[in-house]
């Protein structure tokens, strides 16, 4: 309902339907959990009108992002967060409390010996690493995120993936390490 538009916004607000949605991310079944995380991006998508009631769903996204779910879940997470930083700084300071910038990074941290190889173009494309290092890019359109992101253990691994043969990884890496360091 929410992919094409925001129309929906102020309806799905005003019956609770976002708070049922946010649920689902917790779902027990994982095609559940898939789908309602990539709802909630959709949700987040064209304004920062559902932001406050969104704001639920960030350690639920960063749990996803740190558990054994499958690559399209972690993806759909990742582009869940990055939707809730694309309208507004609102919510930067919730998604650095509840660690999943810090997800994020170990996510790529995970992902990243995949690419730097050479061997494992196809892989890389199946990976939840190009969403990953995407919505880090986003944040670091917004201080609070740039600031955490420079302190972080994981930041060297952005350095790393400049060696990439994959062009998208280099490209978002290269975004974020230039990004980071604005005033």
């Amino acid at each position: 309902m929410c992919r094409h538009s925001p129309y929906f916004y102020s309806s799905l607000a005003k019956h609770g339907i976002i708070s049922l949605l946010i649920d689902r991310c917790a779902d027990p079944d994982r095609r559940t959990r898939k789908f309602a995380c990539f709802a909630v991006g959709n949700a987040a998508y064209y304004s920062d009108l559902l932001y406050p009631e969104l704001q639920r769903v960030i350690p639920q996204l960063t749990k996803l992002l740190l558990s054994s779910e499958e690559d399209k879940t972690k993806s759909n997470a990742a582009g869940a967060l990055s939707n809730l930083v694309r309208n507004s700084n609102m919510l930067c300071e919730a998604i650095i409390a509840h660690g999943a910038m810090q997800a994020l990074l170990k996510l790529v941290e995970d992902c990243s010996m995949v690419a730097l190889s050479p061997n494992k173009r196809e892989a890389v494309n199946e990976s939840p690493l190009k969403i990953a290092l995407f919505s880090l890019s986003k944040m670091c359109s917004h201080v609070p995120c740039r600031q955490y992101l420079r302190s972080s253990e994981f930041f060297p691994v952005l350095s790393r993936l400049k060696q990439s043969p994959d062009s998208a990884v280099v490209n978002y890496a290269s975004h974020i390490l230039s990004g980071v360091f604005e005033a």
